[in-house]
């Protein structure tokens, strides 16, 4: 899904009750997280894929938990072939909006495509949420021997004084808590190697209704009551009506993390026992 969730609500744990109420919300705001979520930096994607003019062919790129597509498009616009994978078939049918991309309902657990057919994995706030020791080695069997994985996070920017007071109207007393990090995850993976990671700074433009869309598509406003939820939004308005000078547009800042890693060569024997790698299409 790109079961988008910038930081401090990225899961550290084993899924509890709320953490998988919270992750299955996002189909029933799918229209408000494609309005609201920022994209991601083209400059992003190619640090993880690798520049055009080194490729000799199209990629084939499985966006993973994909939502509504947009991590999806960005691989789409850089030429590559995509196909969008997500548990929610609402988040799907927004990303069905988009041109050239492919989609499938599926989970990280199980992806519904064949061993060795796609040459990158992309994953856009999403891998928090996976079943990791379940979803790595589904990762790694349909990634081509010299395939890639590239994880992305979009970060507000806190060091602003009115992000830090969104944050605090959406995550209440959870605001400063622990942040994921997924190297210790991939470091001990026996699946992959040469981990790598980058940082790159992008921003959002947002008008009042943009700043209401993008609160409502964090999963920790979506599962509240509606008469919590519209007491956030209230807030969120009026941060908006204190802060923005219009007609220009409020920017939300991010920092966009991301991380890069090989199937080890473990990874790629165990596929070549399981199956034949797929044909490139």
């Amino acid at each position: 899904m790109t079961t988008d969730d910038p930081e401090p609500e990225r899961a550290t744990g084993p899924e509890t009750a709320p953490d998988a109420a919270r992750a299955k919300s996002f189909g029933a705001v799918a229209a408000a997280y494609d309005a609201g979520r920022p994209t991601f930096p083209v400059e992003a994607l190619t640090w993880i894929l690798g520049p055009a003019q080194v490729r000799t062919s199209r990629l084939q790129v499985l966006d993973l938990g994909a939502g509504t597509g947009k991590l999806a498009a960005v691989a789409a616009g850089l030429g590559h072939d995509v196909v969008a994978v997500d548990p929610s078939e609402e988040m799907l049918t927004v990303c069905r909006r988009r041109t050239g991309i492919d989609t499938m309902v599926g989970a990280a657990e199980s992806i519904p495509l064949a061993h060795g057919s796609v040459d990158a994995v992309i994953v856009g706030q999403a891998f928090h949420w996976f079943d990791h020791a379940r979803a790595l080695p589904e990762i790694a069997r349909v990634l081509r021997p010299h395939g890639v994985l590239g994880l992305l996070w979009n970060d507000a920017d806190r060091v602003v004084p009115w992000v830090r007071r969104f944050d605090r109207a959406i995550m209440g007393e959870d605001l400063g808590g622990d942040q994921f990090d997924p190297m210790p995850i991939l470091l001990q993976s026996d699946l992959f190697a040469m981990v790598e990671t980058a940082r790159f700074r992008h921003w959002q433009d947002l008008d009042r209704a943009g700043l209401r869309q993008l609160a409502l598509s964090h999963s920790r406003v979506a599962v509240l009551t509606e008469s919590r939820r519209e007491a956030v939004l209230e807030q969120v308005d009026a941060m908006y009506d204190s802060t923005a000078r219009p007609p220009e547009p409020l920017r939300m800042p991010y920092l966009t993390d991301c991380y890069r890693a090989r199937p080890s060569d473990l990874a790629n024997y165990r596929r070549t026992l399981d199956a034949p790698i797929a044909p490139h299409l």
